[in-house]
């Protein structure tokens, strides 16, 4: 059940499925759609330095994470409709979007779908779709790998979700940083406080069930449902060389296919430390 504080941080759509949200920053501010990684939630910008004054976000968390009700037969190309939803509800005409790793899909979805109140849109440490060379590597080749086995997936998932559950948030992320690749910059970015909070935010990805990660484990892994060669818009994409997560190599792939983009390789940073070190400028980006 629901908290009540909880209540205040969800929007109901047309069809009474609830969706999950956080604000932040100064409603004065150009709006920003922000799309959360796997796993994640409303919370994953509680970790980054935001300078509030300077921006207004919406942080919103897929259906079957967090807050967020399932909805089936969810597929990545039902989310524009969503966002348009949440933006009338918020008397929101014009916004713009940023999508951070596994949030990349739906971001590069809206650019595709979502014309004249579309402003602008970044891509962060992206994911590319599952046949993109680099996509076979590292940690993101092993979510497309059980993504593609549903069953072991749902297992292994549910399994991560109650070990996870049932640790403190200490015992948790030193548990995390044993076991996970991570590139120089990422490692010294994090302290314990920033970890506990980073696990909090995967911990809050999965309170009520695993129906999103394991969707979007199966979405990642197959076709995403709208073409990347047709998205005329801009697409302004973000990436560390060093990240162990998501390997810098996808963004040959997005450098072929897109064809109107501005791609921004950031030396020595990694898959969490430029979000850390430049969220700030690509808010300030596509605010402008």
């Amino acid at each position: 059940m629901k908290t009540n504080y909880e209540k205040k941080s969800l929007i109901t759509l047309r069809n009474g499925k609830k969706i999950g949200f956080a604000i932040y920053g100064n409603k004065k501010n150009s709006p920003i759609f922000y799309f959360h990684g796997w796993p994640g939630s409303r919370l994953e910008l509680k970790n980054i330095p935001l300078k509030k004054k300077d921006c207004f976000i919406i942080a919103l968390e897929r259906p079957g994470y967090g807050l967020s009700d399932p909805i089936p037969k969810f597929k990545i190309i039902d989310w524009p409709k969503i966002v348009l939803e949440i933006a009338d509800r918020l008397k929101i005409r014009k916004f713009s979007i940023i999508g951070v790793s596994g949030g990349a899909p739906f971001a590069l979805c809206c650019a595709s779908k979502i014309n004249k109140r579309l402003k602008k849109v970044a891509i962060v440490c992206g994911i590319a779709p599952h046949n993109a060379k680099g996509m076979n590597k590292g940690r993101i080749g092993m979510l497309l790998h059980y993504g593609k086995k549903p069953i072991v997936s749902w297992l292994l998932l549910n399994f991560l979700r109650t070990r996870m559950l049932n640790s403190n948030l200490e015992q948790s992320f030193y548990r995390w940083k044993q076991r996970i690749p991570l590139a120089k910059s990422d490692a010294k970015l994090f302290t314990i406080n920033r970890g506990m909070k980073l696990i909090k935010n995967f911990k809050e990805a999965v309170k009520y069930g695993t129906t999103g990660v394991h969707r979007d484990a199966n979405l990642y892994s197959n076709y995403w449902g709208f073409k990347i060669k047709n998205i005329k818009r801009k697409i302004y994409i973000w990436h560390g060389d060093k990240d162990l997560t998501v390997p810098i190599i996808t963004n040959k792939f997005y450098k072929k296919k897109l064809k109107n983009k501005e791609i921004f390789i950031k030396r020595g940073e990694g898959h969490f430390s430029i979000c850390y070190n430049f969220m700030n400028q690509i808010i300030k980006q596509v605010s402008e």
